[in-house]
Order: C-alpha cells, then structure tokens, then sequence
C-alpha cells in the first residue's frame, strides 16, 4: 500500500469519526412545523472527504457515521430514520466525489454541492414515499405526498443549502492551508 493511500484512509477515518461526533452532539431542527426533521454539522466531514478523496470515500465515510450513530443508540428515527439518513448523505456525497473528482477547483466544488443538494432532495421523495408509512402509520395516504412536498423538499433543500455554505468555506480553507494535499 502506497503511503498516499495509506494517508487517505487514515484522514478518511478521522472524518467519519469527526462526522460521527458532529452528528451526535449537534442535532437541531430546521423547520418548526416538523421539529422531528433534524439537521446537523455531521454532514460537513463526509462532504469534504468526497470532494478530497473521491465519491467512495465520501460514501464509506457516510456508512461509518451513520453505523456508529445506530449503534450508540442516538437518534429519534431509530434503524429506518438511521437508513434514511445514509441514503440522503450518501447520495450528496457520491454526487460531490463524482463532479469534483477529476478537478479540483472552486467551480466543481460549487458545482457538486449545488448538484447534490438537488439530487438529494430528490432521492428522498421515494425514500420518504417508503418510509412515512412506517413512522406514521396513522396518516391517509393523500396526506403523504403533501407532507413530502411542503415539507421534506424544504428541509432536504434548506439543509443541503447550509451544508453547501459551510463545507465550500471549510473545504477551501483546508486547501488554502494545503492540508490533506500531497506534500
């Protein structure tokens, strides 16, 4: 094994485990209206190690989070709430690795997070399609799909938008400071 690998793995350890601990101590609702929909800053970790070492990073980075956030018992949504939020952070990641892996610049790393806020906000219609069921077993079936669209989309869009702002600042930052570059 090549020490740049090496170096890779070990600085995509330290960000799952920073993305973990952000996860678990930094929840906070975004909209009053649904105080049950939490964001957090554990985002930020994985998103920098997908636009820095690649989509696979950036999704095995999202898997170690949300494992160790199931296992240490956090979170309100339990195993379905824990999935749901691998399939929206795994799929920000991918597209952020995907669109900066070639290049890395100021204008793929906008493009990416731009791309997968929209595309996370998507892949979470059908995800919650499958899942409100089970959280609220009560609900008809017209109110779903209202729910989605005046209130997950927001969310999904409004949490993508803060994730966007703070991982550019701090993904540039890190560059600036040729952290995690090649020496």
């Amino acid at each position: 094994m090549s020490w740049k690998n090496l170096r890779s793995i070990i600085f995509a350890g330290i960000l799952a485990a920073l993305s973990f601990v952000l996860m678990r101590f930094t929840e906070f609702p975004l909209l009053p209206q649904a105080s049950f929909l939490k964001t957090d800053l554990g985002d930020i970790p994985l998103l920098v190690g997908a636009y820095l070492f690649g989509p696979i990073a950036g999704i095995a980075i999202a898997f170690v989070k949300d494992l160790l956030f199931f296992v240490s018992g956090a979170g309100q949504g339990g195993p379905i709430g824990v999935l749901l939020n691998f399939i929206a952070t795994g799929t920000f990641a991918l597209v952020v690795g995907l669109v900066s892996f070639k290049k890395k610049n100021d204008l793929t790393l906008i493009l990416g997070l731009i791309l997968g806020t929209i595309a996370m906000a998507l892949i979470m219609i059908p995800a919650n399609l499958w899942a409100i069921p089970k959280f609220f077993p009560s609900w008809k079936k017209e109110q779903i799909p209202s729910y989605i669209y005046t209130i997950n989309v927001p969310f999904n869009l409004i949490k993508g938008l803060l994730d966007t702002v703070v991982t550019f600042f701090i993904a540039k930052a890190l560059k600036s400071r040729r952290i995690f570059t090649e020496k």
